[in-house]
């Protein structure tokens, strides 16, 4: 799953898995008391859609969610362990457009390996749990 910021808040969700967008206006980062706001809806779709693997798209969303103060430059492309989840920071899309060069080492060469380290496991997790 890619999610791409929309225009306006919106919450979804997709076969992929829970997108949700709860951006301030200005697409500034929220403050601490805009994130608890949206906190309680985030976790309770991701309760009920229950994914096996969780993508963070951009520092953002990893650190409200786990708490983890690391750059996205130095986590990204790690799994982590978040409530039993599965889970990996990837670069955020915008952040992508802004660095097009897809020179090994360069943010969109990054991000395609950290794209197939998550097909491996998804792989890995469809053999494990077949149908």
């Amino acid at each position: 799953m890619y999610c791409i910021d929309v225009a306006e808040t919106a919450n979804f969700v997709t076969l992929a898995g829970v997108v949700h967008n709860c951006r301030p206006p200005g697409n500034r980062t929220p403050l601490p008391a805009e994130v608890e706001a949206c906190r309680p809806y985030l976790l309770e779709q991701i309760r009920l859609v229950d994914p096996k693997i969780i993508l963070f798209a951009g520092a953002t969303a990893m650190k409200a969610l786990t708490g983890k103060k690391e750059a996205i430059t130095k986590i990204r492309g790690q799994w982590l362990d978040w409530n039993g989840y599965d889970c990996m920071a990837l670069f955020h899309p915008a952040y992508l457009l802004r660095n097009p060069s897809r020179e090994k080492g360069k943010p969109k060469w990054l991000m395609w390996q950290d794209i197939q380290a998550i097909r491996d496991k998804y792989d890995a997790l469809r053999a494990d749990n077949p149908g």
